[in-house]
């Protein structure tokens, strides 16, 4: 029996680059790299595209979202869940407040698309010295370490939710 051979994720990160540059460099799109994987932006285009398609309406929508349909979520959930589903990782169970998670993620991803945009913009707004993609970088930074506190302190008492 042979063992299997796995890949590094760096491998994927390099290559996901090198497509995103490629692009750039030869297609004419005129949202900014930044727009290339973003899931907040990609979901909100693709919801807008078929409530424009079923609907008949004029949403507004990016320039490049209007032009293509935007798969990247889509693409991301099902690559994911079928990655879990090869390597035998799939463990389905009941969460404890449903609603509740539901609730925060639709949050995130609102607070996401209206505020700032995605972690990708941030860094890339912050990294072009944008004021506020340096307040949304320290924001995030700090947004991550209060909840990795937060979740630690949570475990350490044994009230996992």
């Amino acid at each position: 029996m042979r063992a299997r051979r796995y890949l590094k994720p760096w491998i994927f990160g390099v290559a996901a680059g090198v497509m995103f540059v490629g692009a750039d460099a030869l297609l004419p799109i005129s949202p900014p790299s930044a727009y290339a994987f973003c899931l907040s932006c990609h979901v909100r285009d693709l919801v807008t595209a078929i409530v424009n398609s079923v609907a008949h309406s004029r949403f507004p929508a990016s320039e490049v979202g209007s032009r293509a349909l935007m798969l990247t979520s889509p693409g991301v959930l099902i690559g994911a869940l079928l990655a879990a589903w090869i390597n035998g990782e799939i463990h389905p169970r009941r969460a404890s407040r449903p609603v509740l998670y539901a609730v925060l993620g639709l949050l995130v991803m609102v607070l996401g698309i209206t505020i700032f945009g995605c972690t990708t913009r941030i860094v890339l707004r912050a990294g072009y010295g944008e004021i506020y993609g340096i307040v949304a970088l320290v924001g995030m930074f700090a947004g991550v370490a209060i909840s990795t506190v937060f979740i630690k302190w949570r475990v350490k008492r044994g009230t996992r939710s």
